[in-house]
Order: C-alpha cells, then structure tokens, then sequence
C-alpha cells in the first residue's frame, strides 16, 4: 500500500493538470490583487484594499471543497478507462486499501496547492492598504473551519469516481449530494417553518447552507460562521460527519462493485 501511495504522488507531481492548476489558482489570486493595486487610486474605487482581497475568499467557503474535489478528479477521473484500477488489484492490493489510498494522496496534493497558493494569496494583497472588516486573521481561521469540510468533500469524489463508469455522473452526483439537495432542503425547511422547524434545523446542518445563511461577509461587515467558538465546533462537526458517512458508504459501496 505504502509503494503504491508514493507511486500516486509521484504521479500527481508530473501531472500537468496538477500544475496547470497551481499555476492557474496562484495566477488568478496574483492577477486580482495586482488590478486592485493598480486601481486603488482611483476616485470612487473603494475595493483597493486588504479587506475587498480577503473577502472574495472568506465569502466563498465552498471554493476549498470545490478544488479539493476537483484534485480528485484530476488524478483519478481515468482510472477505470486506462485500467490503472484493475492492475492495483491484481498486485494484492484490496478495493479498501486503494480507495484509503487515493483519499490520502488526493489530500495530500490539494494541502500542498494550499500551501503553494496561499502566501502568493497573501503576500500580493499586501500591496493594498490594510482596511476594512475583513482581515487575515478570518482568513487563516477560514482553513481550520473548512479542513474537515473539505476533506469529506473530497472522500465523495474519490467515492464516486470509483463507482460510475462515467465521469461526468460522478461530478454531477457530488453537486447533488453537496449543493443541489441540501439547497432544496433548504427551501423546503423554510417553507414549512410555520408547521415543523425539523426540516430546516437539519438543512441547516449542511454546509453548504450554514455557510452561506449563518455568516455575513461584506464591505461593510465580516462575521463568518467560525467566527465564534459555537460555529467553529458547527464547521469541524459537521465536516467529521461528513468524513465518517461518506467513507463508511464509500467501503459499503466499493466492496460490492466489480473491477
């Protein structure tokens, strides 16, 4: 198992689609803020400073739980096409073992383009004048509240990847299960507020609504969820919810599918 983790890694670090993207994320991140540096003079721009720079992150949790699944993707959409998933099993290794595996380097590379990405995130928005609500400080607590988040994000995707055929299926399950459905959840909770509140407390457990309801990020105001003690506790427990489900249906689900 360990042979094969290291042989995945150094798959993933001659992948060109895995430095495509670490050149594309950091590329965009240092493009933002050398425009807002450029512009910031400018009569009536008020977004010139730090806190406008932080708050496209701070604002969009959902981004890490995104590129981490797309990593994901990257290294393992075609695995059951070039039949790299077939000769793993032929050399002993189980259904479980390769599935832990990819989890474990799927993780590892997308901590890695964290860690490449966010002193260039950084280091280029200070350029701009330190003001506003938003700082770095709700930045760099951003990644704490969303580890666990992500991560079970990314458990899905390497879940589903092994499961369907197609790829375009596996993209399309994870936003139903991540985005669509709890968004309708959402509505539905609301809707029926006036009868049982159930709906909506279990909505609002997802993250993809806690995140978006329970937080106001904005020019004139920074109050993320993890914030507080309490929505930090919401973020990682639900996020280790997240981990435990999805890895526990993705052993039951891989153990009955066929090679």
């Amino acid at each position: 198992m360990l042979n094969y983790i290291k042989s995945e890694f150094y798959r993933a670090a001659h992948s060109a689609e895995i430095r495509g993207t670490a050149l594309g994320l950091g590329g965009i991140v240092l493009l933002m803020n050398l425009v807002l540096y450029l512009m910031k003079d400018l009569e009536h721009f008020r977004y010139g400073i730090t806190s406008f720079s932080y708050s496209m992150l701070v604002s969009m949790p959902m981004l890490y739980c995104y590129v981490a699944a797309d990593v994901a993707v990257m290294l393992y959409e075609a695995d059951r096409k070039n039949g790299t998933l077939g000769n793993s099993v032929s050399y002993g290794l189980s259904r479980i073992q390769i599935f832990a595996s990819k989890c474990m380097v799927s993780l590892g590379v997308s901590l890695f383009l964290l860690l490449l990405i966010l002193p260039v995130y950084i280091g280029s928005a200070l350029l701009l004048p330190v003001s506003g609500p938003t700082t770095v400080g709700e930045l760099l607590l951003e990644i704490p509240a969303m580890s666990l988040i992500a991560t079970g994000a990314l458990i899905l995707a390497v879940v589903l990847l092994d499961f369907f055929e197609n790829s375009f299926f596996s993209v399309l399950t994870w936003f139903a299960v991540l985005v669509f459905l709890p968004k309708a959840l959402l509505l539905a909770g609301m809707a029926l507020a006036s009868r049982t509140e159930l709906l909506l407390d279990i909505a609002l457990w997802m993250p993809v609504n806690f995140l978006s309801v329970q937080s106001q990020v904005n020019m004139s105001e920074c109050t993320p969820l993890w914030s507080t003690g309490a929505g930090m506790a919401k973020c990682l427990l639900s996020g280790a919810a997240g981990i435990f489900v999805f890895g526990a249906v993705g052993v039951l689900m891989l153990r009955k599918k066929e090679i």
